[in-house]
């Protein structure tokens, strides 16, 4: 899905009306957002299981 996403965005950047993506990503797949982009939203928010993480979809169409 990832691919799909960034692959619409990147190809015409008038498809998207969103600038980011978030995610609560559970603990167990935040290694998956990190190779994907994501870069984690704040420090302060660690949980027991999750994080929240943003992709700026800008960087596609640079």
């Amino acid at each position: 899905m990832m691919t799909i996403i960034k692959h619409l965005i990147s190809e015409d950047s008038n498809y998207s009306a969103f600038r980011f993506l978030t995610v609560d990503a559970y603990l167990s797949a935040v290694d998956f957002y990190l190779k994907n982009g994501f870069a984690v939203l704040n420090q302060k928010d660690e949980d027991e299981h999750t994080r929240l993480m943003y992709f700026d979809m800008l960087s596609l169409t640079e």
